[in-house]
C-alpha cells in the first residue's frame, strides 16, 4: 500500500508492504524452532526487526499475531501462543487499547477473521490483555473510532460486548453487596 517509508524516515504502518518480509522471517523462525522457540528469543528477534525497520510497539503486536498465528488466526492458536503475547505485552508496556488496535489491524489485513473475531477478543479478555472497561469503551463508546477495521470489529463483537457489559454490571453489584 504505502512504500518507501524507510527512505523517508517514517515509521512503518501495519499495512506497509515492507512488513510482510518481517512477518515471513519471524514466521519462518517460529516454524523452524517449533515449540522449542523461547519467547525471549522470539522477542529479541522481533525487537531487532522493529528497530531496524522502524515500526512501533503496537505494530509489533500485530506482526506477532501474523507471524505466530498465520493469516487464519483462530482462538486456539491465539491461546496456545499466549506466552509470547504475555511477554510482548509486558515488555513493551502495551495497553489494552493497543491490543484492541492490533486485533483491528489483523482483521483489516485478514477480513476472513471477522467470523472468529468475537472469540479472539474473548481470548484477549481472558488473558487479561484487555480489561472489560477498556473493551466496552473502545467499542461501545467509540474510543476505537479511526482504528483499523473498527466498524467491522465493532459489528463482529456485538454479542461479546453484551456479555461483557452484563459481566461488568454483575461485578458492580458484587462490589456494592460487599459493603
Amino acid at each position: 500500500r504505502r512504500s518507501h517509508a524507510l527512505k523517508k524516515g517514517i515509521e512503518l504502518e501495519y499495512d506497509d508492504g515492507e512488513l510482510k518480509a518481517v512477518i515471513c522471517m519471524l514466521a519462518d523462525l517460529s516454524k523452524s524452532h517449533g515449540t522449542s522457540l523461547k519467547a525471549a528469543d522470539y522477542l529479541e528477534e522481533l525487537t531487532n526487526q522493529r528497530l531496524a525497520k522502524k515500526f512501533d510497539q503496537k505494530t509489533s503486536l500485530y506482526v506477532t499475531m501474523e507471524a505466530l498465528c498465520g493469516n487464519e488466526m483462530d482462538p486456539k492458536t491465539f491461546q496456545d501462543k499466549a506466552e509470547y503475547f504475555d511477554r510482548l505485552i509486558e515488555s513493551q508496556e502495551l495497553t489494552g487499547t493497543d491490543v484492541l488496535w492490533a486485533l483491528g489491524a489483523y482483521l483489516d489485513m485478514n477480513p476472513g477473521a471477522k467470523r472468529l473475531f468475537a472469540q479472539l477478543l474473548k481470548v484477549a479478555y481472558q488473558q487479561d490483555w484487555a480489561e472489560e472497561t477498556t473493551i466496552l469503551q473502545f467499542y461501545n463508546e467509540d474510543e476505537g473510532e479511526g482504528t483499523p477495521a473498527f466498524a467491522d470489529a465493532q459489528q463482529a463483537v456485538g454479542p461479546c460486548l453484551k456479555w461483557l457489559s452484563e459481566a461488568e454490571e454483575d461485578d458492580n453489584d458484587d462490589d456494592e453487596s460487599d459493603d
